[in-house]
């Protein structure tokens, strides 16, 4: 390819292309994998100028990302991370929390209780979202039942400790996601700074998922139940009630997995950056960290008669039921390389500039992420297309990169936890008992308020920076 090729393609509409084939393919198709990987090929064959070479350059992109050692190494933790989470299933310490709060400590005394225990444990699964809501489903539902609160309410609390908490918790799989995302802007000289400076400057504009998470304990304090107009708000089938026996399991089979793993990134960050942990390497702690945890629990579960085998088969189980996201984040590592390579920044960069003013540019984001993840029903899916073609228009336009990424997760998060069709509101709803048309039509006046909230915050906060 020649370089008056390149910079046709570099200064026109064509860099465009491959991300908005993917996300129109994402909207229309609901195949992630399909339309990040067209995208993948549409790029290459533009950068290549031909279509053999483009068809089989795309094969070799995604190869290409095996490549980085950084790319590999966040792979490989989010396996690790869904072994954690399947012991912790696996090992009965959700049944001995449960026995130790309600009938050892008698902690859960009223509706409100109820539902701020139910609430309090989905940050113990905040490694992983969906297990986090089967989590809360499995905890909420004797307790619920016991209290009288609808099965809508239960739906509601576990969606809203799914996708908006994984992704405000820079050490859980979707944080790891985005993590990752960011490196690759680093490492293709986009942004300078480490990639976990990114991440945590975004924490406090992550509007969306804070208000949701809020929204959660102000409700049960205020004791407010909904539901839907023909459902009943007594009992939910098939719940139970809390049990009397105390289980064989310890408490410690779900505490110490992730006890382990903080500890472990506390003191990996703290010694390699002499002293002060913020300036450690966060990202080797967090993957150093999940080896230890997974060695650390092992010694424990075999110590307290649980097979080597057996423990084995726990965390090769969590590691599958972690290849769809691994899968989507090797698409996404080539598409942002292939759309780095094209321009595609850059260009999205000196458009805006002449025809948006630019406070407009994180409310903008925003509302274009509410609307691919709502068509698509996946913040994963979203923030992977958009994250590399918003992040090079921010340091184009001088907007602050951690503004967009805050603006980018906030407007994923509430398409992946209000859209019909998103697998949150499926897994959730199952979680609760709850049929999943009835779950999303009692938390959409909810979702909607607080994205409205949202918006007016980011049009606030564009205008002031």
């Amino acid at each position: 390819m020649n370089n008056t090729d390149t910079g046709l393609i570099l200064d026109s509409w064509l860099a465009l292309f491959p991300p908005c084939l993917s996300i129109l393919l994402a909207i229309t198709t609901r195949q992630v994998y399909v339309a990040i990987f067209a995208g993948i090929m549409a790029g290459s064959i533009l950068r290549s100028q031909d279509l053999f070479t483009g068809i089989t350059g795309s094969f070799n992109a995604i190869a290409d990302t095996f490549h980085s050692s950084s790319s590999v190494r966040s792979l490989i933790f989010i396996f690790m991370i869904g072994a954690i989470i399947n012991v912790m299933k696996q090992s009965g310490g959700v049944e001995a929390l449960i026995y130790h709060l309600s009938q050892k400590r008698k902690m859960v005394k009223s509706k409100a209780s109820a539902q701020l225990i139910t609430f309090s444990f989905g940050f113990l699964m905040c490694l992983e979202g969906t297990g986090s809501m089967m989590l809360v489903g499995l905890v909420g539902r004797p307790l619920f039942n016991q209290f009288n609160i609808s099965r809508e309410k239960l739906a509601f609390v576990a969606n809203c400790t799914g996708a908006p908490l994984a992704w405000l918790v820079p050490f859980s799989g979707a944080g790891i996601f985005l993590t990752s995302l960011i490196t690759d802007q680093v490492e293709n000289g986009t942004l300078s700074e480490q990639p976990m400076h990114y991440v945590f400057a975004a924490l406090p504009y992550q509007i969306y998922t804070i208000a949701i998470l809020t929204l959660v304990p102000l409700l049960a304090l205020k004791k407010h139940d909904f539901s839907s107009p023909d459902s009943s708000e007594t009992t939910l089938p098939n719940a139970g009630h809390v049990s009397d026996h105390q289980p064989q399991s310890s408490v410690l089979a779900i505490l110490l997995p992730i006890v382990i793993l903080l500890a472990g990134i506390s003191t990996i960050a703290y010694a390699s950056g002499d002293g002060n942990i913020l300036a450690g390497d966060i990202s080797s702690a967090i993957y150093w960290s999940g080896f230890v945890s997974l060695i650390g629990s092992g010694l424990y579960f075999c110590i307290n008669q649980i097979k080597v085998e057996q423990y084995v088969e726990w965390c090769v189980q969590g590691m599958k039921d972690m290849l769809p996201a691994v899968i989507i984040l090797t698409l996404a590592f080539s598409l942002s390389r292939i759309t780095g390579d094209l321009g595609t920044g850059k260009y999205l960069a000196s458009f805006v500039s002449k025809e948006l003013p630019i406070w407009l540019v994180p409310a903008s984001v925003f509302v274009i992420c509410v609307l691919i993840s709502f068509s698509t029903g996946s913040s994963g899916a979203t923030v992977s297309i958009m994250t590399p073609v918003i992040i090079p228009l921010a340091v184009g336009v001088g907007v602050p990169v951690p503004l967009v990424i805050a603006a980018i997760i906030s407007g994923a998060v509430f398409g992946d936890q209000s859209s019909p069709i998103s697998d949150s509101v499926i897994v959730a709803s199952s979680a609760a008992d709850c049929p999943p048309e009835k779950h999303f039509a009692t938390q959409l006046p909810y979702t909607l308020a607080v994205a409205l909230l949202s918006l007016a915050f980011y049009f606030v906060l564009g205008f002031i920076a």
